[in-house]
């Protein structure tokens, strides 16, 4: 009896040991086509953020919705294995919203669950890429597209770049024992983008990339500032007054027309003052001497220029000073002094010329106007001159400085329209600064040199000058050269420009510091 027991027992084992395999076998075999499906949804996901982002890609550089479809279909493809076949693929478009999405429906290939199970066996993903911008720190950026030599450096140019990196909307090329050194990265649109001939380099610390996306113009849509209204001729009720020149100094002038030179005698050094009015001289108006001339405030109209000479304290009260034809010019040591309030200076077919040392004091921004039309700014010999702060308008003509000179500019903005130009030659060290204060309705602070879109004059730096310019120099369609044996740093901000030409024995730094953000075309996954 014990015995046939015991051989029942061992019947149940082996029966539960059998049920216990096959159940076993079934999750194992589960397990394995479990796996397997989530491994290919994992290949179905990576291929639909491959297609979506490769799709907004092409939605960045303006394809058209069919090229932008079959590049989905392809890098969906290429991203998938044998064992997972696409079965349904939608990809859809908003160009408002610049987003590509894409979704997949893979059929997966069954091992043992086909024994059990026949329904659908899929693996489905989907993926969302937008269209955007990232901030970058560039702090030279050359706008012309496609243009191999958009960056061009030829002889002993050393250029660095210090806190920020470059840009070329073109390529960079490099002749000679060049470098362009970037704390960033240096980048350029065209593929390679860098053409090297001797011992150059471009060198950026956080890499050298070419086939970037153009960047647009970060300031594109930042207005000109308005062209100012010339005054009309004046013609005081009061002609030939008193000629005060006549008579002992100091000399006292009222409002009116004249028709004669006003020169009084040098050898009186007297002072020389104009009352408040309206002025307006026919001839030459002339000072020598080491005294004082007052022009009080009022309306000054000059048709053949106005000189002082000497040793001279010139105070310029707020009004409107007109030169019709002549110069304005300063020679020797004067001193020009302005007060508080508002000025107006209008150059036509004129020039103001300063050939001395000028001191300016008792200006802030935004106070002064200058509009030079078909008239040249001139600073020469061995000068040292501070500049007016306010906004310099050159409807043609040329701001020239030349010589052994010193400029400072403070809170000034340069526009250069109609051809006009910047030229500085010789010896020359100068700092200009933008003015963070606008000067104009819609204006970007930090604006120092703004030159008209279509003005398609160089910018030109020439000999051993030493040069701090600090905010933008924004040159849309120019070239900023630079050549000679300029040295030292050259910018603290941006330069955006249309071309860049070193050539010469420059070493020169731009600092980064910005003032406009540069926002880089990008592509990124947001689902």
């Amino acid at each position: 009896m014990v015995r046939e027991g015991h051989h029942r027992f061992e019947g149940q084992v082996l029966v539960l040991m059998a049920i216990s395999m096959v159940v076993m076998l079934s999750f194992t075999a589960l397990a394995v086509d479990v796996g397997h499906l989530l491994g290919a949804r994992r290949t179905a996901q990576n291929a639909a953020d491959a297609a979506a982002l490769a799709g907004a890609r092409l939605l960045l550089v303006g394809r058209s919705d069919p090229e932008i479809q079959a590049a989905v279909a392809d890098y969906a493809a290429r991203n998938l294995t044998e064992s997972v076949r696409i079965t349904d693929s939608r990809v859809e478009i908003d160009r408002a919203a610049k987003t590509v999405r894409v979704r997949l429906t893979t059929d997966v290939e069954r091992f043992f669950i086909g024994a059990v199970y026949t329904g659908d066996w899929e693996a489905s993903a989907q993926a969302v890429a937008k269209v955007g911008t990232e901030p970058g720190d560039y702090a030279l950026l050359a706008l012309d597209e496609n243009n191999p030599t958009a960056i061009n450096l030829i002889g002993n140019v050393d250029l660095h770049v210090v806190g920020g990196g470059a840009m070329s909307n073109g390529g960079m090329r490099c002749v000679g024992n060049g470098a362009l050194r970037a704390d960033s990265t240096v980048d350029a649109h065209l593929v390679p983008g860098f053409s090297q001939t001797g011992n150059c380099q471009f060198q950026g610390t956080q890499g050298r990339n070419g086939g970037m996306p153009v960047v647009e113009d970060p300031l594109r849509d930042v207005p000109a500032p308005p062209r100012p209204t010339v005054p009309a001729l004046v013609n005081p009720a009061v002609v030939d007054p008193p000629y005060p020149c006549n008579d002992p100094a100091p000399w006292n002038f009222t409002p009116g027309r004249y028709r004669q030179n006003v020169s009084c005698p040098q050898q009186e050094n007297g002072d020389l003052t104009f009352q408040a009015g309206t002025y307006r001289f026919e001839r030459a108006v002339s000072y020598t001497g080491n005294r004082t001339v007052t022009l009080n405030p009022g309306f000054y109209q000059f048709d053949s220029g106005f000189s002082v000479t000497g040793n001279a304290t010139l105070v310029l009260h707020p009004g409107t000073y007109v030169f019709r034809g002549g110069a304005f010019s300063i020679t020797g040591n004067a001193t020009v002094r302005l007060l508080s309030g508002q000025y107006n200076f209008f150059f036509i077919n004129s020039s103001f010329v300063n050939t001395g040392n000028v001191q300016l004091s008792g200006t802030s921004p935004g106070q002064i106007s200058f509009y030079m039309q078909n008239s040249d700014f001139a600073t020469t010999g061995n000068s040292n001159t501070t500049l007016f702060p306010g906004l310099y308008y050159f409807d043609g003509g040329t701001f020239r400085l030349q010589g052994n000179q010193t400029i400072v500019g403070q809170d000034v903005l340069f526009y250069l329209a109609n051809g006009a130009r910047m030229d500085v030659v010789g010896n020359t060290s100068y700092r200009l600064a933008g003015s963070t204060t606008p000067l104009y309705p819609g204006m970007q602070p930090g604006l120092t040199i703004f030159q008209e879109r279509g003005n398609t004059s160089t910018f030109r730096m020439v000999g051993n000058s030493r040069t701090f310019i600090q905010g933008i120099v924004y040159l849309p369609d120019a070239a900023l050269e630079l050549s000679g044996n300029a040295s030292g740093t050259w910018a603290e901000g941006q330069l955006i420009v249309d071309q860049l030409r070193n050539n010469g024995n420059t070493d020169a730094e731009v600092r980064y510091k910005k003032y406009v953000d540069i926002e880089l075309p990008a592509v990124w996954l947001v689902e």
